[in-house]
């Protein structure tokens, strides 16, 4: 038995059970068509936390009757060198999205950037025209077809990002 994810996945179970029951007037389509599109606000909701719910049941079955491996998750430094080159850059980034610094837009091309040069060892030039290619499209889907704004780098006077 594995007691940490059992109590995870118990975790989420709970957490949806909260958004099903808190969502469950809109659960179902609406028949009187006063609604547009038949959908009340808690549609979504509620069946996205039934799947998460059902994850977490599958989870939870899974971490009770599946027997513990014999060695633990990190064998040896190498894995754990690994795991940092994904994590370490990941937070830094996570801060230097925030609003006056990076902004999205180039803290996730210095991120994309990275990871496809550094992690996934792509040739440079793949990994280059991923951190500029990928976030221009963002930019483009985001800010002027859905109008949705992201946090802007401290370029923003100068610079639409």
């Amino acid at each position: 038995m594995r007691p940490y994810q059992t109590a995870t996945a118990v975790i989420f179970v709970l957490i949806a059970a909260v958004a099903m029951f808190d969502s469950r007037a809109g659960a179902l389509p609406d028949p009187t068509g006063l609604v547009p599109g038949g959908l009340r606000a808690g549609w979504f909701p509620f069946w996205a936390a039934t799947i998460v719910a059902l994850a977490g049941l599958v989870a939870t079955v899974r971490a009770l009757t599946t027997a513990q491996p014999a060695e633990g998750a990190f064998t040896d430094r190498r894995q754990i060198v690994d795991l940092a080159k994904f994590v370490v850059p990941m937070a830094l980034v996570g801060w230097l999205m925030s609003p006056g610094l990076l902004g999205f837009y180039i803290a996730s091309g210095l991120y994309l950037g990275y990871y496809a040069g550094v992690v996934a060892r792509y040739r440079w030039y793949y990994a280059l025209a991923s951190g500029i290619v990928i976030p221009v499209l963002i930019y483009l889907s985001f800010e002027l077809a859905f109008s949705a704004l992201l946090p802007k780098s401290f370029l923003y006077p100068t610079l639409p990002f």
